[in-house]
């Protein structure tokens, strides 16, 4: 080996990245020490030899060989990718081919450079992956965040609606004494009037008085805190005095309400107050699905064969969706607009029912209305 051969094979082997040239054929005139021991074999008996049988144990050039397109261009070249290595297992390789052209411009050697850059690699997708679970968290973060505001604002509006039960409960008692005043009145005036017309118009008045000392006796009493206290109720005086509290709202949304009652019910051992809550809730919710007006049935019957009673109460409005279906029991959630519902009345509803060793089930499908049916045990 001469001197220039000597000096060029000393730099090739001061440097760290595999590199070999090799001639038109493919054969090696030079490869550096690190390619080498990449190999296993010694530098001395490679030169002479095929790059390809020699370094990737092949016996045919390389598919989309780098060194074969810089002898076909004249360009340098470069790829990147993954290969089986010498020790069988799967390396991110990154290759160049750099092409060296006689006095007339033609390629006549090739120096190739190669390196594993597994590591690198493995690296980079260990920190993409990472920025991956880091995005994901920060997105879970963010979905927290946006539960904690709306359960907040939630939680306010429940607060809210319970501030406004302690002040309709104050307000029916301060009307109760006037309305008790001015029916008391009524009766006095019906003794001494003797004109007809002017006597119905009283007893009208005192009629309407009554009514309304109904309404607000019943909105006390479904009020008043619970003792959890069960005894046995007829359920139909239940239903129909929390009905009277909503009757005037099932007038103005113009929605017909169907009762079928049967009378064969014996009474029920039930807290009264808590069976009002759930039918008032449930009829509420009919309400809010028929805002263009409707229907609304309510039936009750006893099933002997479960030796149950049952309350089933459907309507004819926009029905709840297979998706929001299975989360209609949970906390807190609504498809009520902002505002107008907690998430909680069918949550408590289904709590009051179960402590009662009762259950409560939905039938529903968009556009064709909403059934829920309650069973009680007799």
């Amino acid at each position: 080996m001469d001197v220039s051969a000597r000096f060029l094979q000393t730099a090739l082997d001061g440097i760290d990245d595999c590199i070999n040239i090799v001639d038109k054929k493919f054969q090696i005139i030079f490869i550096n020490e690190a390619a080498s021991k990449r190999v296993g074999k010694n530098w001395r008996t490679m030169l002479g030899n095929k790059c390809y049988a020699q370094l990737w144990g092949k016996s045919a050039p390389c598919e989309n060989c780098v060194t074969g397109k810089a002898f076909e261009t004249g360009k340098t070249q470069q790829t990147i990718k993954w290969e089986i290595g010498p020790d069988g297992k799967k390396h991110f390789m990154e290759h160049f081919a750099f092409p060296i052209t006689d006095k007339e411009g033609n390629v006549e050697y090739t120096v190739e450079i190669f390196r594993d850059i597994t590591e690198r690699k493995l690296l980079e997708e260990e920190r993409e992956q990472q920025r991956l679970e880091l995005g994901k968290r920060v997105r879970e973060l963010r979905h927290a965040y946006e539960e904690l505001k709306s359960l907040q604002n939630q939680l306010l509006q429940a607060e809210k609606m319970a501030s406004i039960g302690l002040l309709a409960s104050s307000l029916a008692h301060e009307l109760d004494t006037p309305l008790a005043t001015i029916s008391g009145y009524c009766e006095l005036l019906a003794e001494d009037i003797q004109d007809k017309n002017f006597l119905g118009r009283v007893k009208t008045i005192s009629e309407q008085v009554i009514k309304c000392q109904k309404t607000i006796r019943n909105l006390l009493d479904f009020s008043r805190k619970s003792n959890y206290e069960r005894k046995l109720c007829n359920i139909h005086q239940l239903i129909n005095s929390i009905l009277s509290l909503v009757e005037h709202r099932l007038i103005i949304h113009k929605i017909r309400l169907h009762k079928t009652f049967d009378d064969q019910i014996p009474p029920l051992l039930v807290d009264g107050n808590q069976i009002q809550q759930v039918i008032l809730n449930l009829v509420n919710n009919a309400v809010d699905a028929l805002p263009q007006g409707g229907d609304v049935f309510i039936e009750t019957r006893v099933n002997r064969e479960a030796k149950s009673f049952e309350i089933i109460f459907e309507d004819n409005g926009i029905g709840i969706s297979d998706e929001h279906r299975k989360y209609i029991f949970s906390p807190f959630f609504t498809t009520k607009e902002p505002g107008k519902g907690t998430g909680l009345g069918l949550l408590i509803c289904k709590n009051i029912i179960l402590a009662h060793n009762g259950k409560i089930t939905l039938e529903s499908r968009v556009g064709n209305g909403t059934k829920f049916v309650i069973l009680l045990p007799l």
